[in-house]
């Protein structure tokens, strides 16, 4: 099968959704298909390359306002055209609502084409940039979530992360078909088993992790991922035991959050680690005691369904989908949305009872077990290859 991928960017540009995008367009290639992504130049400037067999077509892109690592691609319709030539897809699946999304319905339209988008986002959270504010008025709230339902009713079938998010768009008025598939985690190399016994220790010292209890929060850093409520916590944390604060991540609201640990005298508990290389995650996370995460617009959270995976206890923002991977005493605990104050008694209570973090931990695998990206994978297969057979029917029917 030949599949036409768009999104709005692809590694070395680092989100949640580029990883999603790649591991499924590398996955695909291993069982047989041709994929070709289309997506942003992270240079700004367009030139094509491949990666583990995917074509890799970078477009020419925009500075990003809002996150200038990820700058925002734009093309014409007679180059979209082209590339559809070349690459004559049978399936197009769109991870993007913006200038890419939109070229490929016109794609499917004219060439009777199957069209699955995958959806990433909350309108919420774009309603909020637009309106620069955390709170944006219902007026651009309403008109966000119309344009999104409009843009995704112009889809063959939509698919969503988890049930919390597909939720959200059916009582919005979305009317076309849906689909749950999991982003997927690989079980094999995120799991509480370490490779080797010196693993530990050799990350430690690489990456100078400090000694105590440790919780991590992974993610770019920037304003939706509430990152300030979890510094805000480690004070209360610090009050009941030894414990540190690692971010891994990189992003443009870095220098915010080192003026809110200075301002906190937390220099010493709160580390930014940085960008820390993928190779490296799995051991990363068996190093720490608990994940944390404060964001409110989460549609799943690949880090936290990595800790799961790993056997982590949880301490999550109650919101969004993020109780689908995190229920409150069972794996960890939910804290209302930015309650620093509940977050550091969370995270306290579980660091300060190591039988009940360890039963946390063993709950956590329990729920990351259907999450097996291989799962993901057979999903996605399954779905072009039904959209597929039913354009197949509904052309001949025309016939």
């Amino acid at each position: 099968m030949r599949i036409l991928m768009v999104s709005h960017g692809y590694p070395p540009t680092l989100s949640g959704v580029t990883l999603v995008v790649q591991k499924v367009a590398r996955a695909m290639v291993r069982r047989g298909h041709h994929v070709c992504v289309v997506t942003s130049s992270e240079t700004r400037e367009p030139y094509e390359s491949e990666d583990e067999g995917v074509r890799l077509v970078r477009l020419r892109a925009a500075p990003n306002p809002l996150w200038h690592e990820g700058p925002i691609p734009y093309t014409g319709r007679k180059e979209m055209e082209r590339l559809a030539r070349e690459h004559a897809p049978e399936v197009i699946h769109s991870h993007d609502a913006g200038v890419l999304g939109l070229q490929v319905q016109r794609l499917s339209d004219d060439r009777a084409i199957p069209l699955l988008a995958t959806c990433h986002f909350v309108p919420r959270f774009l309603a909020r940039y637009l309106a620069l504010s955390h709170e944006p008025s219902d007026v651009v709230e309403a008109l966000v979530w119309d344009l999104a339902t409009w843009f995704y009713d112009r889809h063959d079938r939509v698919v969503f992360a988890t049930q919390a998010h597909r939720k959200s768009f059916v009582e919005a008025g979305l009317r076309a078909p849906t689909a749950i598939i999991s982003n997927g985690v690989d079980t094999s190399r995120y799991c509480p088993q370490r490779q080797h016994p010196e693993e530990g220790r050799a990350l430690e010292a690489r990456l100078r992790l400090p000694q105590g209890k440790r919780i991590l929060f992974v993610g770019r850093l920037a304003k939706d991922k509430e990152i300030d409520v979890l510094i805000k916590a480690m004070v209360t944390v610090r009050q009941a035991c030894d414990a540190h604060l690692l971010i891994v991540g990189r992003g443009d609201y870095r220098e915010h959050l080192e003026r809110k640990i200075e301002e906190l005298d937390l220099g010493p508990y709160c580390h930014l680690l940085g960008y820390v290389p993928e190779e490296d995650m799995p051991a990363l996370y068996r190093a720490v005691d608990l994940f944390a995460i404060a964001a409110t617009t989460e549609v799943q959270s690949l880090p936290t369904l990595q800790a799961c995976a790993t056997g982590l206890p949880v301490v999550a923002a109650n919101a969004m989908a993020l109780p689908e991977l995190v229920q409150d005493g069972v794996n960890g605990h939910l804290a209302q949305p930015g309650r620093a104050k509940q977050f550091g008694e969370a995270c306290a209570r579980i660091l300060c009872d190591e039988a009940l973090a360890r039963e946390m931990g063993a709950a956590s695998l329990r729920i990351a077990r259907p999450h097996d990206e291989q799962h993901t994978f057979s999903a996605y297969e399954q779905a072009y290859e039904t959209l597929l057979a039913k354009r197949g029917v509904r052309a001949m029917a025309k016939a």
